[in-house]
């Protein structure tokens, strides 16, 4: 059965150049074997994250999140869930990742608080900004996908500054950059599949009394 890569793209343009560089990261992917699929956040409104998980940790999940179960996040989940490796690709806003893409991150902790839905799965990261920026926006991006479970593939953080620029077509190294970050997901994604991580106990059952006195014995 093929790899499935996912694609998510955060810009507010589905044209734009952040969807020109994902375009090319999902095809090194296919060319090397892999399904792929672009979904446009923008084409999937959601709610933002109601924060319940401050006040009772037990509820934030993906049955229990005080949206509904799922509501319209669902469609985004469910893609999410369904792919062997996702491509995570924003533009630069003022020097962070798009509030699209920082909503999704924010409304993910239901896939990570009561077991990481994720765990193992691999990763690219990819920014683009007008001058400067990107790597503010990819750490925004790996820190909370790898407490997700997610695992970064070699060389799999790409990144554009595109100020003066017609097309990304225009720096062979950047399309090269693309190409091998897709080509790695692939190649991680199939030693991976099938393999088993270790993962903690979720974070809320460690305020159970009965849970700390055994991680204090």
């Amino acid at each position: 059965m093929s790899l499935r890569v996912l694609g998510v793209n955060a810009s507010a343009r589905t044209d734009g150049f952040t969807a020109e560089l994902l375009d090319e990261v999902l095809e090194a992917a296919r060319r090397k074997g892999a399904l792929t699929e672009r979904l446009d956040l923008v084409k999937y409104p959601f709610p933002f994250c109601a924060g319940n998980y401050s006040q009772d940790p037990a509820s934030c999940g993906p049955e229990t999140c005080v949206q509904g179960p799922w509501d319209g996040f669902g469609k985004v989940a469910e893609k999410l869930l369904g792919a062997d490796a996702v491509v995570f690709a924003t533009p630069v806003y003022w020097f962070s990742v798009s509030a699209r893409m920082k909503a999704l991150l924010e409304r993910m902790t239901s896939m990570e608080n009561q077991g990481l839905l994720n765990l193992g799965k691999p990763m690219a990261l990819l920014a683009v900004a007008e001058e400067e920026g990107a790597s503010q926006a990819l750490a925004q991006m790996l820190l909370p996908l790898s407490y997700m479970g997610f695992v970064l593939a070699p060389l799999g953080l790409v990144y554009a500054h595109r100020k003066g620029m017609g097309s990304l077509r225009e720096t062979p190294e950047l399309l090269e950059d693309a190409r091998i970050a897709g080509e790695n997901l692939v190649l991680m994604a199939e030693r991976l599949r099938g393999a088993s991580f270790q993962e903690p106990l979720p974070s809320y059952l460690y305020r159970s009394p009965s849970v700390a006195r055994v991680a204090g014995d």
